[in-house]
């Protein structure tokens, strides 16, 4: 999720696999060591809390981001089971 995050960031698609294929995925793929998960939530039905289809909510930051409580650069990642 760290590349996809530095991708998206950065104006690649990931909406499907082109994104990875795309030439500059490669020149952008070492900035994906800056990505921290910043929180992740499971579905729960207990809690009436259920992401698609009993999914998980991914939040992502840049450490640099993070240090500056600058959380509106953060970004939300949703997998489904």
């Amino acid at each position: 999720m760290e590349l996809e995050c530095q991708l998206v960031t950065n104006g690649v698609y990931c909406g499907d696999s082109s994104g990875y294929q795309e030439p500059r995925a490669k020149e952008l793929e070492a900035g994906q060591t800056e990505w921290r998960l910043l929180l992740q939530l499971d579905s729960d039905e207990r809690a009436k809390m259920m992401w698609g289809d009993a999914g998980r909510l991914y939040f992502w930051i840049r450490e640099s981001d993070l240090c500056e409580h600058d959380f509106d650069k953060a970004w939300l990642i949703l997998q489904c089971s």
